[in-house]
């Protein structure tokens, strides 16, 4: 069985295709982590309100603050950890797929870098 090989439009079309997928995996791990982080940390606020106001150039986070915070990240984290286990695999798969195809068609030049936001 013979294998069709792409010409080169072809293939920089499905690369770039493939790397703009990548960078919307990126993209929405990275929201998803941000997002667990800001809830955790406005979670943290609540929990622990403040009794005193403090001069606006002292930070009013504290020792037990930041405990509280990484004990509730800690939670969000087991809670949402399968998928964002499952989009870190996505990404890996995708990584492969993009270097299995250069390899197989020996493309050298660098891989564009695509912003993350």
């Amino acid at each position: 069985m013979a294998v069709a090989m792409m010409n080169r439009g072809a293939l920089r079309a499905a690369l770039a295709r493939m790397e703009t997928s990548l960078a919307d995996s990126r993209r929405n791990l990275a929201l998803a982590e941000n997002a667990a982080s800001r809830r955790a940390e406005t979670e943290a606020i609540r929990r622990r309100p403040k009794a005193r106001h403090y001069h606006r150039r002292m930070s009013r986070w504290t020792g037990a603050d930041e405990a509280a915070y990484r004990r509730i990240l800690d939670e969000l984290l087991e809670a949402v950890g399968p998928d964002l286990d499952r989009l870190r695999r996505r990404i890996d798969r995708q990584e492969a797929a993009i270097e299995a195809l250069r390899r197989k068609y020996r493309v050298n030049e660098p891989r564009p870098s695509l912003p993350v936001w």
